[in-house]
């Protein structure tokens, strides 16, 4: 849940105020604090607006808490996702250091951010086909072979079926000038 203290997320909407200044928390959040000013005031300083509202103080508790729960559960929930997605971005700006590295022919810190990333996710269909191609760029075909065949396994792998067709090529070729 990021750097965010605790506390931070026993008042509802705080999180998304505090984390990416949303306005839709900044409303839940005002939302609360009437529904909590007036259970307070119908509770403590004014209590024949129970009887005129015809409010059952019980049930003003039992929704103020019914949103609080509702609220920090939301929160938490929202934050996870957030949290993914964060990742999911973070990944994809590790696959474009590697397709960096790979244009440049940095070819060790290439296979090296796409090992990063197939331990993160190792049936990341992209980075394989991108490390057996590294592979084969460096001689190591016998382990670039190893990579096209498990990336056969993998269900995702269709979408590329051209180019691991073309890579198993110029691997073959590759194997045949070394004989």
């Amino acid at each position: 849940m990021g750097t965010m203290p605790w506390a931070v997320y026993l008042w509802p909407g705080l999180p998304g105020i505090w984390k990416r200044g949303d306005w839709s928390s900044f409303a839940v959040s005002v939302g609360f604090a009437v529904l909590l000013n007036l259970a307070l005031i119908g509770t403590f300083v004014w209590t024949e607006l129970e009887q005129a509202a015809m409010l059952n103080r019980t049930y003003v508790w039992l929704a103020l808490f019914g949103v609080w729960l509702g609220s920090a559960a939301l929160s938490f929930g929202w934050e996870r996702r957030l949290a993914a997605k964060d990742a999911s971005l973070a990944e994809d700006a590790s696959f474009g250091e590697a397709l960096d590295q790979y244009l440049q022919q940095n070819w060790y810190e290439a296979e090296r951010t796409l090992a990063r990333l197939l331990r993160r996710n190792p049936r990341d269909v992209d980075a394989r086909l991108m490390l057996a191609t590294v592979l084969r760029h460096t001689g190591r075909l016998e382990e670039a072979s190893g990579e096209l065949d498990r990336l056969d396994r993998i269900e995702g792998s269709r979408k590329w079926a051209v180019e691991i067709d073309q890579e198993r090529h110029w691997l073959s070729e590759a194997i045949l000038k070394t004989d």
